[in-house]
């Protein structure tokens, strides 16, 4: 056996953790930052959040949305249907519903006809959260009830599912669900009583020093919290819904565009002040170096954010001038891959395909997979045709729907007529297309 020893010179590019990290975060959609952001936050002191409920653009019912893009994928898009795709979704709750279901609850032999017409009065004038605002006296003046029958009633209404309901605020709500839960911790308790302004706007200092307990157990305080119900009426009808929330939102504005990330409902985050002081003032290195490995931590994410945003808002404004037409005019999507975007943005390829990952457009005519808005231009023996495939599908359906039924066109005439049409396309092509539209061969296709 030889042993030969020798040199080999390779040139390798290792990503850091930071830069795989950073990438992962471009391959996000809003709602998974969403997620990451806030489990950050909870174990981060370094990252404040100031709340917002700005929801930009208008959410769609999953199923409804899908069966649309399929038809649009298909090359049946249709302006006069892309003008009927636009809905809020909200579940609808009726006042007859709700009505029954708490009646349901309650054992009607335990009450006399008078409480029944107090009972019935309170259901009826709960506010669309569940909430029953109006005070006891005012209650028992406007039903002609006694005090004490009122407050009767009301506590039996208090003790029903969904938990929470009747109740006179969120802090009543959300205690009463705490409740159920078993839970006696009193400093949360203090959180919901008095600091859920404080929690909201993500004012954690406020409530670390008003009850003597750390940052880190205030946010789990907060993010136990979250997962209560604020609004017992909003989860009435608990179905399966799944919604197509737009990341990307291309508004018109005469003859120009706009175009938005749609992240505002998230928070804003930034850096907490409060503890960027106690960095500088600290005499405790221990506590210090903790402080300075979450500082870079936070640091870190903003900054990817902010490139993240960045990346998507240069991709989606590269997309939108390359797909003018479609966007204006409603017209065909032209040939446009991901790494020709990469080519004009002077990106990697990659780059594009994790920014538009499970991302969203929404435009004035729809909401959009953003990935679908790219395809490659069918290539033939003879060479790239310049076509889509979306495109010869609705050429090749209008000219099998303009046949006669009696001599439907054989798969080899289509490919001639293509080619008349500047397609050039092979039989087996043609066929392909045709059975990827659910078009059946010419024979079953004819009529007798």
């Amino acid at each position: 056996m030889n042993t030969n020893f020798g040199l080999t010179l390779e040139q390798k590019q290792l990503l850091s953790q930071t830069q795989i990290q950073s990438l992962e975060l471009l391959n996000m959609c809003n709602v998974e930052l969403s997620s990451f952001l806030n489990n950050e936050y909870m174990e981060n002191p370094l990252l404040e959040q100031s709340t917002s409920n700005d929801m930009l653009g208008i959410t769609e019912d999953f199923h409804s949305w899908y069966n649309q893009r399929q038809t649009f994928n298909e090359g049946y898009g249709d302006s006069d249907k892309n003008e009927t795709r636009f809905r809020e979704v909200s579940p609808t709750v009726y006042n007859k519903e709700i009505e029954r279901y708490i009646k349901d609850q309650l054992d009607a032999k335990r009450y006399d006809k008078n409480q029944w017409k107090v009972i019935e009065f309170l259901i009826m004038n709960l506010d669309d959260n569940g909430f029953y605002t109006t005070s006891i006296e005012e209650t028992a003046s406007a039903v002609k009830a006694p005090v004490d029958m009122v407050k009767e009633c009301l506590e039996d209404l208090r003790q029903l599912e969904p938990y929470g309901i009747f109740a006179e605020n969120l802090s009543a709500c959300l205690l009463r669900q705490l409740d159920v839960l078993g839970v006696e911790e009193e400093n949360l308790r203090a959180v919901i009583s008095c600091h859920l302004q404080n929690a909201s706007q993500g004012k954690i200092s406020n409530i670390t020093r008003d009850l003597g307990i750390s940052s880190a157990t205030a946010r789990k305080y907060i993010a136990f919290i979250g997962t209560l119900n604020p609004r017992p009426l909003s989860g009435f009808h608990s179905g399966n819904n799944s919604y197509v929330i737009p990341d990307i939102l291309f508004t018109r504005k005469g003859s120009s565009w706009d175009i938005i990330l749609n992240d505002n409902w998230m928070g804003n985050y930034q850096l907490n002040e409060y503890y960027l002081k106690m960095i500088a003032e600290s005499k405790d290195e221990e506590l210090q170096e903790y402080f300075r490995k979450k500082l870079e931590r936070a640091r870190f994410i903003l900054n990817s954010i902010e490139q993240r945003r960045k990346t998507i808002l240069s991709i989606s404004q590269a997309i939108l001038e390359w797909q003018t037409e479609f966007f204006e005019n409603n017209g065909e999507l032209y040939p446009m891959t991901m790494s020709d975007l990469a080519q004009k943005l002077d990106i990697h390829p990659s780059t594009v395909s994790r920014a538009v990952n499970g991302k969203y457009i929404q435009y004035p005519g729809g909401t959009l997979l953003m990935k679908d808005m790219f395809s490659a231009a069918v290539s033939s023996e003879s060479g790239e045709i310049g076509m889509t495939a979306t495109q010869i599908k609705k050429v090749l359906k209008e000219l099998i729907e303009a046949e006669n039924k009696k001599k439907p066109y054989s798969d080899q005439v289509l490919s001639n007529l293509l080619k008349e049409k500047g397609i050039t396309l092979s039989r087996r092509g043609v066929a392909k297309y045709r059975e990827e539209l659910g078009i059946r061969g010419s024979y079953e296709r004819k009529e007798f």
